[in-house]
């Protein structure tokens, strides 16, 4: 019976994350010494070949890459790319103002005015002077949420497209393609030249 957290492969990605953590090193038992990666690379998986194997891919055309094949690889392992950054809901933009010294005194100050005037002129002559300044304030309000709700937009369009990379990638062929870095799975086979950014946690093969 398949582990759901693993799929058809050998290991889960928590398995997998340990073999590239930043540290470089794992803690074999409590108690132990610290053993580099590299080390661990052999021992608990076997070499590129061995590990290649276990996560259905070749050391020279890849992964398949069908589309049945590229899904099962992003349900079992996830997809390479960091979630998008969280845009604050316009309700929240709007409550901000209030945070603001000045707009609080603006609003406390329409309702004074509001109350007095009511006392001394009565209905609707009263209304003019708190009304007035609810409408300023509004307008204070609806300007500043917009400008910031569209700076939060440009923000995240500006990390989306900063994100973007391509690289070239074996998909069933020794001849390689050039994808989207957050189209790469598990088990794909990149081609890194002088002057890229290695675009996920990888195993070296060859250099």
């Amino acid at each position: 019976m398949l582990n759901a957290a693993r799929g058809d492969y050998k290991y889960t990605a928590v398995e997998l994350a340990a073999l590239t953590h930043m540290a470089n090193r794992y803690e074999v038992a409590k108690g132990e010494a610290m053993k580099l990666s590299s080390q661990m690379f052999i021992e608990k998986f076997q070499g590129a070949e061995t590990l290649a194997q276990d996560l259905h891919t070749n050391l020279k055309t890849g992964i398949a890459g069908s589309g049945k094949d590229h899904a099962e690889r992003i349900r079992v392992y996830g997809a390479n790319a960091f979630p998008p950054p969280q845009l604050k809901s316009l309700w929240e933009l709007v409550a901000e103002n209030f945070e603001d010294t000045i707009n609080q005194i603006l609003c406390g100050a329409a309702v004074v005015s509001i109350v007095i005037g009511l006392i001394q002129h009565g209905f609707p002559e009263g209304l003019i002077e708190g009304t007035s300044i609810l409408i300023a304030l509004n307008i204070i309000i609806v300007v500043n949420s917009g400008n910031n709700w569209l700076s939060e937009k440009r923000l995240a369009d500006l990390v989306k497209l900063s994100d973007r990379q391509e690289v070239a990638v074996f998909r069933g062929s020794e001849k390689a393609v050039t994808l989207d870095s957050e189209e790469l799975v598990v088990g794909d086979l990149v081609l890194i030249e002088a002057g890229m950014k290695v675009p996920a946690d990888m195993v070296l093969i060859s250099g």
